[in-house]
């Protein structure tokens, strides 16, 4: 029968100490990579849509000052300047007021409303803000496809009548407008004078203004989400 052995109570308790620091390093390795990879995922999508900001920003920027130059273009019309205005001028303030561009909407942004990633991004204010993008951009889109309605059904009609346009742009050029600076046929001048038309441009014109105040709200709101995202980027990075 052997002998029994003296239990080394002190080199037990270090083994023990190993194996729960073992297993403890464990866990925190698991989180510190599952916190990584949340951080890396949360990195792709704002650069993404940071990347979708941007090119949103430059659009609703770009039509807010289209909308502003029609405006001085129909004024003109409108006004006793249309005397001095020449087939270029007046043609343009007509493409002004027929042409409605109609901003797009989809992206890097709906698709990750309708992935339910949104909770990735861990800044709660630009969830929110972000929350209600697709909102702004909806009003948006529905009044520009009234406006085209309107200026399809009203304005079309009136200046087909009176040969709007006088010269087809050839591709690949696709301008709006391609007649030359010279004189004004009497068609162009008895719309000048025609009280319904000129209602109608009237109205256009207002329509321009709410639209180019619409899409200078948005890109106020636009540009205040880049800079959030900018900030949080630049949090992820340090």
């Amino acid at each position: 029968m052997s002998e029994p052995r003296d239990i080394s109570w002190k080199r037990l308790s270090a083994e023990v100490a190993a194996i729960v620091f073992s297993i403890l390093l464990a866990f925190w390795i698991d989180a510190w990579w599952d916190e990584r990879k949340e951080l890396l995922e949360e990195r792709e999508i704002l650069v993404g849509l940071q990347v979708e900001f941007v090119d949103l920003r430059d659009r609703l920027d770009t039509w807010a000052q289209v909308n502003r130059t029609g405006m001085q273009f129909v004024d003109r019309f409108l006004s006793d300047a249309v005397a001095e205005m020449d087939l270029r001028a007046i043609e343009t303030a007509f493409a002004y007021a027929f042409f409605v561009n109609v901003l797009d909407q989809g992206g890097a942004l709906d698709a990750l409303l309708a992935s339910g990633r949104l909770e990735r991004i861990s800044d709660r204010d630009i969830r929110a803000r972000l929350s209600k993008w697709p909102d702004w951009l909806e009003d948006i889109h529905t009044n520009d496809l009234s406006i085209r309605n309107f200026a399809q059904t009203t304005l079309g009609p009136f200046l087909a009548k009176y040969g709007f346009p006088r010269t087809t742009c050839a591709e690949p050029e696709l301008l709006m407008v391609c007649a030359e600076a010279g004189p004004v046929p009497p068609e162009y001048l008895q719309l000048a004078g025609n009280l319904e038309f000129r209602a109608l441009l009237i109205t256009r014109r207002a329509l321009m203004r709410s639209t180019a105040i619409d899409h200078e709200n948005a890109l106020h709101e636009a540009n205040q989400i880049l800079a959030m995202l900018k900030d949080r980027l630049a949090e992820l990075d340090n």
